[in-house]
């Protein structure tokens, strides 16, 4: 098999980091010289995919806008959304992805496909200890919110301010979709066919049997709207929606053809360059606003972003994590005060089973540091969760 990408051909629209400070009367002002106005072009026609799979799915790239982006007004929106609500300074990056993928292989499949979009990330701080982080990710313009990523971080900055030593205990957790998004990343990551041969997961020989809460439902699909979205895996085998986890039973690993062989089953076209990954995960929403989720915490906390996760046993899913930027401690739903260096130090599963409700408005998360692959997830909330500190 062989194939070429034209992609990822993605062009950072500002220099990282992207700063700005601001006085009590002073607009917020970035640093853009040289920053160049784009206009995303809408893509050419494109062939039928022929996939080895029968019935294979081809159709039209999804439009894109035509509209002009000015990423200065962009940037001033993000950064003028952490500012207002307190931000002191911003960093952070603006990038517009361009993607164009053509595949050939020695069994005769041909395919190409093509997508765009846009992915901002900024992180607002008011002191060095006091930082939030907010995400805008979408395929269309009219999707794209930079001011309301920016207000998100700015907020979760301005909260943080004075943090404490946290308290080691188990605890009722809200998670932000940002962190919730790590957790589901590393759930979608462990259900890979080969990452279960390898004994690199703790799902292995689990079809069939609770793996997660009732609340929990859990698919992958590369075919879906996301700034990742395939039409065909690296086999050629167009992709589709693969319910994973169904009301916290698990149903399926993700396959290759290879994979799906020694399984005795067909691949889910979720076929990478080295062994089968997912695509895209989504979360089915749940039923709770997040001023509900919030208003069930008597005495918890709310996390709002982690990175360095690690497994001290892959087969047993036993983890650590360090939540970053916003850690607050909640009582009655209400934050009474920031905390610092805390761990979470739990159990993949564990933590899964202990889902009590989800939001009814999921987001589309991604970033560099924990968030590997498009999660739309809401906020969660998770309860006897594992918090240790630094001196533990």
């Amino acid at each position: 098999m062989s194939g070429c990408d034209r992609g990822r051909h993605h062009e950072p629209l500002v220099p990282d980091p992207v700063r700005a400070e601001r006085g009590r009367h002073q607009q917020p002002v970035a640093r853009i010289d040289g920053v160049r106005l784009l206009r995303i072009r809408q893509a050419g026609p494109r062939e039928r995919h022929q996939g080895p799979v029968e019935g294979g799915r081809g159709g039209r790239t999804p439009r894109e806008d035509r509209e002009g982006l000015s990423a200065k007004s962009r940037l001033e929106a993000a950064i003028g959304g952490a500012t207002d609500q307190g931000a002191k300074e911003c960093a952070g990056s603006f990038w517009k992805y361009e993607d164009e993928h053509f595949l050939a292989t020695s069994n005769g499949v041909e395919a190409h496909d093509h997508r765009a979009s846009l992915y901002l990330s900024i992180r607002a701080l008011v002191s060095l200890e006091s930082s939030g982080h907010g995400i805008a990710c979408a395929t269309k313009l009219s999707q794209f919110n930079p001011e309301k990523a920016g207000r998100k971080a700015g907020r979760i900055a301005a909260l943080a301010r004075s943090p404490k030593p946290g308290k080691a205990g188990r605890y009722t957790v809200v998670f932000d979709p940002l962190i919730f998004g790590s957790l589901m990343d590393q759930t979608g990551g462990r259900l890979g066919a080969w990452t279960v041969m390898a004994g690199l997961s703790p799902f292995g020989k689990k079809i069939g049997k609770r793996v997660a809460s009732p609340q929990l439902t859990l698919y992958d699909d590369g075919s879906a709207e996301s700034i990742t979205r395939k039409r065909f895996d690296a086999e050629g085998v167009p992709t589709r929606r693969n319910v994973l986890v169904n009301k916290g039973v698990l149903k399926t690993y993700l396959h290759n053809t290879s994979t799906a062989k020694k399984f005795r089953t067909k691949t889910t076209g979720n076929a990478g360059l080295i062994s089968p990954d997912p695509h895209a995960i989504f979360v089915k929403p749940g039923d709770r606003s997040r001023d509900e989720i919030f208003s069930e915490v008597k005495d918890g906390l709310w996390l709002t972003n982690t990175w360095y996760t690690r497994y001290q046993s892959y087969v047993t899913g036993d983890l650590s994590t360090i939540p970053r930027d916003g850690i607050f401690h909640i009582r009655k739903g209400e934050v009474v005060e920031a905390w610092k260096d805390i761990r979470l130090t739990d159990n993949l599963i564990h933590l899964l089973k202990n889902i009590v409700a989800l939001g009814d408005e999921p987001e589309q998360m991604m970033w560099w540091g924990e968030v590997s692959i498009p999660n739309f997830v809401p906020y969660a909330l998770i309860k006897d969760v594992g918090i240790t500190t630094s001196a533990e």
